[in-house]
């Protein structure tokens, strides 16, 4: 009997313990939909939130090419064939961006810079420039956000965007080549030895090598992962002030979920509901391009206020 007591006593303290997990858990889903969400949509419209993304929206799409061209150019120094070069970079722009058939796209610039790709370099100045532009933007928009009241010099925010740019881009040549390199071993090393090893291993039901196997998951986390570092490091270094790591990390979070999202769902919108080929023909890929840029700048700055929020949140808390 007593026995029975202290089972049935646990069992209560177990349930009372979810319970109360579960009702925090739900309470802070409900305060960020319903407190979090609509401060920072206040947030985005109080500081011209849609201004300084349509800025960045034109300043990033005129920049799309002439970061295609120098890119590539300096990957088909790696590259024997004139298409391996393109087929990696839009293998990396495919993970991006939304369902574009960009094949023909990328193909015609790939062709054009392997032909005269030491010509390409020449687009590195207007690069730096344009590029620039695009950070004085982002700074001015992420002074905005965080609360910053003075900015840097003009020159001292020159330089530093410079070397961002140059950071942005070797870290976009490095993943391409190192996505490869990891393709090359999976195909010849690590298929062999899942097919000897894992054959007959499960896990929750499924097996193993499905799970391994599987071609969306691995890149999807690799994407948001890279993502959300990438928009965590532009909110840390590009404002002269910063937040705390934790509320720029939920906001860069935040944003990076919230691009994929809107990702798969843009992708159904555009293969199913709305195909933009039969209207604008060739330059379909153009207007879509220029309407998925708009939604990640908005989603860049949206996520900005979002981390003001959270830093709000945790500076009630303390």
């Amino acid at each position: 009997m007593g026995l029975g007591k202290t089972i049935v006593v646990k069992l209560a303290c177990v349930f009372i313990i979810v319970k109360n997990r579960l009702i925090r858990t739900f309470a802070r889903v409900k305060g960020f939909f319903c407190n979090d969400l609509r401060q920072a949509f206040r947030y985005f419209e109080l500081h011209n939130g849609e201004l300084s993304t349509c800025a960045m929206a034109f300043f990033l799409l005129i920049s799309f090419i002439p970061v295609s061209l120098v890119i590539i150019s300096a990957m088909s120094f790696f590259y024997p064939s004139e298409n391996l070069a393109a087929s990696s970079y839009l293998t990396q722009i495919k993970n991006l961006l939304p369902s574009i058939q960009m094949d023909r796209f990328i193909a015609n610039i790939d062709r054009i810079v392997y032909q005269k790709r030491y010509l390409a370099f020449f687009w590195v100045p207007f690069l730096f420039w344009w590029g620039s532009l695009v950070f004085d933007i982002v700074e001015r928009a992420l002074e905005f956000a965080f609360r910053i009241g003075q900015g840097r010099k003009y020159w001292k925010a020159k330089i530093r965007h410079f070397l961002i740019i140059i950071g942005i881009s070797l870290l976009a040549v490095i993943l391409t080549l190192f996505s490869n390199v990891i393709a090359i071993i999976k195909n010849e090393f690590i298929s062999e030895f899942i097919g000897k090893n894992l054959q007959g291993l499960t896990f929750f039901g499924a097996n193993v090598v499905k799970l391994i196997q599987a071609p969306f998951i691995l890149p999807a986390i690799f994407t948001l992962s890279v993502n959300t570092t990438l928009i965590f490091l532009l909110y840390k270094f590009v404002p002269p002030r910063k937040l705390d790591n934790m509320s720029m990390f939920k906001g860069a979070l935040f944003a990076s979920l919230s691009y994929e999202l809107i990702k798969l769902l843009f992708s159904y919108y555009i293969t199913e509901i709305n195909d933009y080929t039969s209207i604008f023909g060739s330059l379909s890929v153009v207007v879509i391009l220029m309407i998925w840029i708009w939604y990640t700048c908005f989603l860049f700055v949206f996520g900005a206020e979002m981390a003001w929020v959270f830093y709000e949140n945790r500076q009630r808390l303390h």
